[in-house]
């Protein structure tokens, strides 16, 4: 071995946690990348954030738009203007909440829940795409230890 690999190697195992994260950033830019492209082949004018929001409300029917600004991490006004906008599209319904009538439940419409089912199809179909060669139980270790990891951050 040359000096240089031995520092290049020895580089390399001390910033473990830096090249994790850095596999994990470019993973989740192909991911990304693809699903935009799935989505697209969907509904040609459908952002990002919609999706985010029809994801959202079609895994947790009648969230509030308090809840989705929480998941979002955005700003009220932002989700304000996103409910308003998918509204208007007629992806999204909303109803008065059952506790607190300041609140509203949101839902999604007939059309949201197909544009929903099909979104949810393409994750689906993507996903076993870029897993078909990694073995049943690395995805399962995967999994455990993003799993792991995601409760350990939600600590820090």
């Amino acid at each position: 071995m040359h000096l240089v690999d031995f520092v290049n190697n020895k580089a390399m195992s001390t910033n473990r946690p830096a090249q994790i994260f850095e596999a994990m950033h470019d993973l989740v830019h192909v991911y990304r990348a693809r699903m935009m492209e799935g989505v697209a082949a969907i509904h040609p004018e459908l952002t990002h954030n919609e999706v985010r929001a029809l994801m959202f409300v079609g895994r947790h029917p009648g969230a509030t738009q308090k809840e989705l600004v929480q998941h979002a991490s955005a700003d009220k006004a932002q989700i304000a203007r996103l409910v308003a906008l998918l509204l208007d599209k007629g992806w999204l319904q909303c109803a008065p909440h059952e506790h607190d009538k300041r609140s509203r439940c949101l839902h999604l419409s007939p059309q949201g829940q197909a544009l929903f089912n099909a979104v949810r199809q393409a994750r689906s179909t993507l996903a076993a795409d870029l897993l078909q060669h990694v073995p049943a139980a690395s995805q399962a270790q995967l999994l455990d230890l993003l799993e792991q990891l995601r409760g350990q951050l939600g600590r820090a």
